[in-house]
């Protein structure tokens, strides 16, 4: 082989490797995990499904959202007792009508990842919350053009999860976060209305 030949191949397979490994690490606090998510929600041609143990930023749900209302589905799973938080944003998902789970097989739900398409994921310390990204040192790193088993070993724990988490289970836990949000309105007013007397 000649020289030209040889660095051609040699070229190739350096290229090849580098597009067949891809990882983006970003650190907070800042708003690049935030904004590299939002990203990803906003690229999404067919489906994003999200492990995550507390969500309240409302940059992200607002993506989560119009992504939603441009037919791609969300599926959601979460951790039940952040999900009954004063700051969480599950009401506001389900009201939106995104496929939305809260857990209720472990004690706590403590996954932060994300699958895109089932071609990318995310995962890392950061929470999908406002504090996240504004407050807190965490963490999230991006997967791209990996080996297959990657992002098919998140895309397969996230199915077992979205499985084991029943709907019905899911649904009469929500009732209970949406009656507690209720009570604590409630007894906001009443206390303001105490308070003005």
């Amino acid at each position: 082989m000649d020289t030209i030949n040889k660095s051609f191949w040699i070229i190739l397979c350096i290229f090849s490797l580098q597009a067949s490994y891809s990882a983006e690490v970003f650190f907070t606090p800042s708003t690049q995990c935030e904004d590299h998510i939002i990203d990803e929600i906003g690229s999404a041609q067919k489906s994003v499904d999200v492990a995550v143990y507390s969500i309240n930023n409302d940059k992200i749900v607002t993506a989560l959202i119009a992504s939603h209302k441009n037919g791609i589905r969300i599926r959601i799973l979460t951790d039940n007792i952040q999900a009954a938080g004063p700051s969480s944003k599950i009401i506001d998902l389900i009201n939106a009508g995104l496929d939305l789970k809260v857990h209720s097989v472990h004690k706590i739900m403590h996954n932060k990842f994300a699958i895109f398409d089932e071609k990318k994921a995310v995962n890392g310390s950061f929470n999908w919350t406002n504090p996240a990204s504004s407050q807190n040192n965490e963490n999230c790193v991006f997967f791209s053009n990996q080996e297959a088993n990657v992002i098919a070993n998140y895309h397969n724990e996230f199915e077992k999860l979205w499985e084991q988490n029943s709907k019905d289970k899911s649904l009469k836990k929500i009732a209970k976060i949406v009656e507690r949000k209720k009570n604590r309105k409630l007894a906001s007013t009443i206390s303001s209305i105490k308070e003005g007397e």
